[in-house]
């Protein structure tokens, strides 16, 4: 038999808060447990919520909403509170479909009914530009500059290790 190809005209996806009874297809959008489980820990912990988009049941992407105070844009919040969207992440085949927008929306949505005023994130713009114009579609506004968020150890696909330096700007919007 040939192969064939079709295609899905449109598909129902869910945005829901993430349980620990998802984890298994979470592992297939990010394996890594410990990340998963740590997100979880302070989601019961009452300092998160762990936002999924799922297709039958099945992760697609996520993003934690961190409900502690995003300290570095306290200038530009006139000290008011801002909530932290962190990793946002969709699968790539699904990406530029629209779940990453809902899945940020999801997290201004629980921000406006939980009285709090911003939302703010950081973003790499010289390795994720899409990211950083979905921000803006979005309502999202730079403030401060470029900074060294992380360093991370990193394996490539040739087995060869090495350490990732993660420079980002925040963006915040008031909700």
């Amino acid at each position: 038999m040939n192969e064939k190809t079709y295609e899905i005209n449109s598909v129902a996806y869910q945005i829901r808060i993430i349980k620990e009874s998802d984890l298994d297809s979470l592992l297939l959008v990010k394996n890594d447990v410990s990340v998963h489980t740590d997100r979880f820990r302070q989601q019961d912990g009452g300092k998160a919520v762990y936002f999924g988009a799922f297709i039958n049941n099945l992760a697609v992407g996520y993003v934690l909403l961190s409900l502690e105070n995003k300290e570095d844009v306290m200038a530009y919040t006139n000290h008011e509170k801002c909530a932290d969207m962190i990793d946002l992440l969709i699968i790539a085949p699904l990406r530029n479909y629209g779940i990453g927008s809902r899945l940020a929306l999801a997290c201004e949505e629980y921000c406006r009914q939980n009285e709090i005023p911003y939302l703010g994130l950081d973003v790499n713009p010289p390795d994720n530009p899409a990211a950083q114009r979905l921000y803006e579609r979005l309502g999202y506004q730079t403030v401060g500059a470029l900074h060294l968020d992380g360093v991370y150890d990193y394996t490539d696909s040739q087995g060869n290790q090495g350490k990732y330096e993660d420079w980002c700007i925040d963006m915040i919007k008031r909700v």
